[in-house]
């Protein structure tokens, strides 16, 4: 039976899953630089195809590693189920790949995915399968830096799973809450006018930072480790 390889790379690590039909049978970081991917073929020589969603580069790296494979690097440009409502030289191939995922779970309806990471993204696929672009924000680490960097005595904070305060004692709790709760306002904002324009609108919460947002934000579906790569899986299956 053959495999296939999908290929998830964001700014700060590079993800793989390996699929059996539609069940991941291995889920790991790789090296792009390494040999990881040359190993993973070697150990899994039915690996037939490989799809490859990349924003932080690394994408020719990969491909070196992969002999013999047949190889889709997604873009705006790649054979997709659904219709780009959004200029697809500019789209990037991680809110492609959010929004194929959340057809997986929710087909047919409308569905608002919202990628916590580097930066926070807000994308919408609605009910008769068309995309739509939504807004893009700092993320968590970009906030604390750009504090840190563009003031003379603010420190550099890093994100906690401690309560947050509106009444503060300390300069880092003052960070932490404007920061954290700045975000879930945000989002909360976002999700309400979001919730005006589309009916019946399911929310997806993904991304590295998402763990930070858990007791923060109701009546939203907070995703797995699997999420992305289903959506992969989802669009390698429509080529």
């Amino acid at each position: 039976m053959s495999l296939v390889l999908t290929i998830d790379i964001g700014n700060t690590r590079a993800k793989y899953a390996v699929f059996s039909q539609d069940c991941i049978i291995e889920l790991s970081t790789f090296d792009p630089y390494g040999n990881d991917l040359k190993q993973l073929t070697k150990k899994f020589p039915q690996i037939s195809k490989c799809i490859i969603s990349s924003v932080g580069g690394k994408i020719e790296e990969c491909k070196a590693q992969l002999q013999n494979i047949e190889i889709i690097t997604l873009s705006g440009d790649t054979r997709l189920p659904f219709t780009l409502n959004y200029e697809k030289n500019q789209i990037g191939s991680d809110r492609l790949v959010a929004v194929a995922a959340a057809m997986v779970e929710k087909p047919n309806q409308n569905n608002l995915v919202i990628d916590i990471g580097t930066c926070i993204t807000y994308d919408i696929i609605t009910s008769d399968n068309i995309y739509h672009g939504g807004p893009i924000s700092p993320g968590i680490n970009l906030r604390f830096k750009a504090m840190n960097d563009y003031t003379e005595k603010l420190p550099l904070c890093t994100p906690t799973n401690e309560e947050l305060k509106l009444i503060c004692n300390s300069t880092k709790e003052c960070l932490k809450s404007g920061v954290i709760l700045g975000i879930s306002n945000e989002i909360e904002g976002f999700i309400k006018r979001f919730s005006n324009i589309y009916e019946m609108l399911n929310v997806f919460i993904i991304g590295g930072d998402n763990i930070f947002f858990e007791n923060q934000l109701k009546n939203c579906i907070f995703a797995d480790s699997n999420f992305t790569f289903k959506g992969l899986r989802y669009i390698l299956n429509y080529q």
